[in-house]
C-alpha cells in the first residue's frame, strides 16, 4: 500500500472511531479528531473533509481559532485559514492576522500567508488593514500580491502611500507594479493621481503601464481630472521635470491626458483641447498624434465648439489622420461640417476620399444624394489618375477598380435615405438597427445617443456585444451619452443588461481584437455601477 493511501486510511479510521461517539455536525467532533491526527497531511485532509461534508458555521470558529494559534505546520495553517474564511466572521480578523508570518521564507509558509490574507479579504473587515499593509514590503510574493488585491478591494486609505511606492518601484517585477496601480484605482484616493499620470508613459522590460494607469485614473474621477488638466496644458512643472529626467517626450502628456479627460467627460478640458488642435511640433508624427487625441476627446465630449476647427483639419490627406478628424465630426453631429467634407471627398488618395464620403453619409440626408452620385461618377477617372501616378494594387485593371470604388460610394446612399426618414426621430433609428449593415448600425447608435432620450437606452445596451469594434464603440459612446442626459438611463441599464455586460467582459478577456474597445466598455460598466 502506498504512503498517501495508507495515510488516508488512518485518517478515515480515526473519523470512523470518533464518529461512533459524537455528531459530525458539531465542532467538538472535528476538534477531537484533529487532536488525534498526528501527520500534517492527514490534518489537512481532515480539515478539507470538514469543509466539504459539514456546514462550517460561527459555532466552529472558537475551535478553529484555537487550532490555528497552536498549529505549527504551514500547510495545516493554510487549511484552517480556508475553513475560517468560509464563515466570513469579523471575530476571525485577530487570529488570522496573528497567524501571518511576515518573515516567511519557504514556499509552504508563504502559501499559508496567502491563505490568511485571502480569508481576511473574504471577511472584508477594515481592522485587518494594519496587518496587511506591511506585507506590501514583504519578500513573500504570494502574500504580497494577495495583500495588494485585498487592500484595493477594501479601499484601504492607509495603503495608498505604500502602494504608490510599489507602483513606481523599478526594483520589482512589472506585474507587481501593475497590481499596485490597479489597487490604487480601486481605492480611488486623489493622492495617487500624480504617480498614475507618470506611469501613463512609463515602460520597463518591454511592459507598458498605460492600460492600468489610465483606467485607475478614470476610477479616481474628479481628483484625476484636477491633476490631468495641468498636464494637458503643459503647466505641471514637476511632471515636466520628471519627464526630462526619465527621457519621456513632454508631448506624451497632453496626448495621454486628452484621452483620459475625454473618457471622464471633463468639460473643463474643452478649451485646452481646442488649443491642442493647433499643436505644433518639429516631429510631424508627434504633432499629428497630439492633434488626433485632442480631436477624439472633443468628439467624446460632444463639444460643438470643435466643429469649426475640425472642419479645417479634414483636408489633411493622410488617411489615418483624416479619419480621426472625420470620426470626431461624426460624433459631434450636425451639418456644419458638410462643406468641408464635400471638399475633402475630392482630395487625397482613394482611402482619404472614402473616409470623407463616409463622413458625409454619416451626417447627411437626402439633400446629399445628388452629391453622392456626382462623387461616384467622378471616381473612375480619379482612380485612373491614381493608378497612373502610383501604380497601386489593383491597377492592372484600373477600369474595374474605378467601378468597384464608385459602387462603394453609391452604397452609402442607404445612410442618407435613413437620415432623411429618421430625422430627429430616435424610435425610427432604433427600428433601423434590425438586420442593419455595420455603417447603418454605427449611425443609428450615434443618432440615438445624441438625442439624450433615456427611453432608448435598453435598445443601445442590447447591442454592446456587437463584434465589429467600430460598431461596438459607437454603441458604447451613445449609451454613455444617454447616461449623461438621463437620470433614469443608468437604472434601466442596470435592471436589464448589467449582469450580461460583466459576463461578456469576462468571456472576452484575452481576445486581442476586442482589447481596445473593451477598455471603453469597462469604463461604461463602471459608470453604470456607480450611477
Amino acid at each position: 500500500m502506498s504512503r498517501p493511501i495508507a495515510a488516508w486510511c488512518v485518517a478515515a479510521a480515526i473519523l470512523c472511531l470518533t464518529g461512533c461517539k459524537s455528531d459530525p455536525n458539531t465542532p467538538e467532533y472535528w476538534e477531537g479528531t484533529l487532536q488525534q491526527t498526528r501527520r500534517a497531511e492527514d490534518r489537512v485532509r481532515l480539515i478539507e473533509a470538514m469543509r466539504s461534508k459539514t456546514k462550517v458555521t460561527e459555532t466552529f470558529l472558537p475551535m478553529l481559532h484555537e487550532a490555528l494559534s497552536q498549529e505549527r505546520k504551514p500547510e495545516v495553517k493554510a487549511a484552517l485559514a480556508r475553513a475560517i474564511g468560509d464563515v466570513h466572521h469579523a471575530s476571525s480578523v485577530e487570529p488570522l492576522s496573528a497567524a501571518i508570518d511576515p518573515a516567511a521564507g519557504d514556499m509552504s509558509a508563504q502559501l499559508a500567508n496567502k491563505a490568511m490574507v485571502t480569508a481576511l479579504g473574504a471577511i472584508g473587515d477594515v481592522r485587518a488593514v494594519p496587518a496587511l499593509v506591511p506585507l506590501l514590503r514583504a519578500k513573500d510574493t504570494y502574500a504580497r500580491i494577495e495583500a495588494i488585491q485585498v487592500l484595493g478591494t477594501m479601499k484601504a486609505k492607509e495603503a495608498v502611500e505604500p502602494l504608490i511606492v510599489l507602483a513606481t518601484d523599478e526594483g520589482v517585477e512589472p506585474f507587481l507594479n501593475k497590481k499596485a496601480i490597479e489597487a490604487l484605482g480601486h481605492i480611488g484616493d486623489g493622492r495617487a493621481a500624480p504617480a498614475l499620470i507618470r506611469m501613463l508613459t512609463k515602460e520597463r522590460k518591454g511592459k507598458s503601464f498605460y492600460v492600468e494607469s489610465s483606467f485607475a485614473l478614470y476610477q479616481l474621477g474628479q481628483p484625476a481630472a484636477d491633476a490631468l488638466l495641468p498636464a494637458l496644458e503643459g503647466r505641471d512643472s514637476e511632471l515636466l521635470a520628471w519627464a526630462k529626467t526619465n527621457g519621456v517626450n513632454p508631448a506624451s502628456y497632453p496626448m495621454k491626458a486628452a484621452t483620459v479627460l475625454g473618457d471622464l467627460r471633463e468639460k473643463r478640458a474643452v478649451e485646452p483641447l481646442l488649443k491642442l488642435l493647433t499643436f505644433s511640433h518639429s516631429d510631424v508624427q508627434i504633432q499629428s498624434l497630439v492633434r488626433m487625441q485632442a480631436a477624439d476627446a472633443l468628439g467624446r465630449l460632444r463639444a460643438p465648439e470643435a466643429v469649426k476647427p475640425l472642419s479645417t483639419l479634414v483636408l489633411e490627406t493622410d488617411p489615418t489622420v483624416r479619419d480621426a478628424y472625420v470620426r470626431a465630426l461624426v460624433r459631434l453631429g450636425g451639418r456644419d461640417a458638410m462643406p468641408a467634407l464635400e471638399k475633402a471627398a475630392g482630395t487625397g488618395d482613394w482611402y482619404s476620399r472614402e473616409i470623407a464620403v463616409k463622413g458625409l453619409a454619416m451626417l447627411g440626408d437626402a439633400r446629399e444624394l445628388p452629391l453622392l452620385q456626382k462623387i461616384a461618377a467622378a471616381e473612375p477617372a480619379r482612380t485612373a489618375a491614381d493608378c497612373k501616378a502610383t501604380g497601386e494594387e489593383g491597377c492592372d485593371d484600373a477600369a474595374a477598380l474605378g467601378k468597384k470604388r464608385a459602387d462603394i460610394v453609391t452604397g452609402h446612399a442607404a445612410l442618407l435615405e435613413a437620415g432623411q426618414a429618421c430625422s430627429g426621430n430616435a424610435g425610427c433609428w432604433v427600428q433601423r438597427m434590425d438586420k442593419a449593415s455595420k455603417p447603418m448600425l454605427e449611425r443609428a447608435a450615434l443618432e440615438v445617443g445624441r438625442t439624450g432620450s433615456g427611453d432608448h437606452v435598453p435598445a443601445l445596451a442590447a447591442k454592446l456585444g456587437e463584434r465589429d469594434t467600430e460598431v461596438r464603440l459607437a454603441f458604447i459612446l451613445a449609451t454613455g451619452w444617454l447616461l449623461d442626459g438621463s437620470k433614469d438611463a443608468a437604472k434601466k441599464v442596470r435592471d436589464t443588461t448589467l449582469p450580461d455586460l460583466r459576463k461578456q467582459l469576462q468571456e472576452e478577456q484575452g481576445v486581442t481584437q476586442l482589447a481596445s474597445v473593451n477598455e471603453d466598455l469597462r469604463r461604461l460598466l463602471m459608470r453604470i455601477e456607480r450611477t
